[in-house]
């Protein structure tokens, strides 16, 4: 999965308790792969409607959105 604006295979979402905590991740085979030092926090599930960000451009919307051809 990339984004469909600019390529970037990184993308971040919020966390819903505190919206300046934000969870980096990368796609792999179809499983979100948080980095690192994300996974020791409590990284939000990434669900089909959860609102996800590019990590490069401004690009954001719902999850499945990364999912279209």
């Amino acid at each position: 999965m990339k984004c469909p604006v600019c390529g970037c295979q990184n993308f971040f979402v919020r966390d819903p308790a505190d919206e300046f905590e934000t969870f980096e991740f990368s796609v792999a085979s179809g499983d979100v792969r948080f980095r690192a030092d994300a996974e020791k926090a409590a990284a939000p599930e990434v669900q089909e409607t959860t609102e996800t960000f590019c990590n490069k451009c401004a690009w954001h919307g719902k999850f499945q959105e990364l999912k279209k051809p």
